[in-house]
């Protein structure tokens, strides 16, 4: 096996690290589901062979070299949220709108991990959603005066989760939700609202 250092081309087409990992987590279903850093490895591996092998040992898969691209997408270019040690990775809004620009390097072979069960949570959920106080104050045109405990409620948050914990909760709604036609805009605004908790 050839050794290939990044950028790498695949079907005359240039990846980045960061980017690899990202088409590779997308493949996962990680709009929906975090995945974990081992799982991002043997899909990026499959993807853009070499491009995350040892030098010594060219069979080998270097994990570390994986995760630091996760850690990459996230803090660089806002593709991913998460960590290697808490809970795995899920894209951000950015990360699938990267993702489905270089889809066609997927070869078809995205992976789809939704049950008949978790078309049933995601209904479930937009039901939630839709009867949501937050939801009803943005139809209601009253933007300005929805809190940030209504916007959390919305997410499924409170006070207490900061950080990556946060934004995973907000980019898992955003990601399901987001193109909806009636949540997508409430979503967004929403997203937003409770992002400025976050920041403080």
């Amino acid at each position: 096996m050839q050794l290939v250092f990044w950028p790498v081309t695949i079907h005359g087409v240039s990846l980045t690290r960061p980017e690899a990992v990202t088409l590779a987590l997308f493949a996962l279903g990680g709009a929906d589901v975090a995945a974990e850093t081992e799982d991002v490895a043997v899909r990026v591996a499959e993807l853009a062979p070499g491009m995350f092998a040892w030098r010594k040992y060219p069979d080998l898969i270097d994990k570390e070299l994986v995760r630091v691209a996760l850690s990459d997408a996230r803090l660089k270019k806002h593709w991913v949220v998460g960590s290697h040690d808490r809970g795995g990775w899920l894209l951000t809004t950015s990360g699938q709108e990267l993702a489905r620009s270089k889809e066609a390097l997927l070869d078809g072979t995205k992976e789809v991990r939704r049950s008949g069960r978790d078309e049933r949570q995601l209904v479930r959920e937009r039901v939630r959603l839709l009867s949501s106080s937050a939801f009803e104050q943005i139809s209601g045109g009253d933007l300005d005066r929805v809190t940030t405990d209504a916007a959390d409620a919305f997410f499924r948050i409170n006070v207490y989760v900061e950080g990556q914990a946060r934004e995973r909760k907000i980019a898992r709604i955003e990601n399901q939700f987001g193109g909806d036609p009636i949540l997508g805009d409430a979503v967004r605004a929403l997203a937003a609202v409770a992002r400025t908790r976050g920041n403080k």
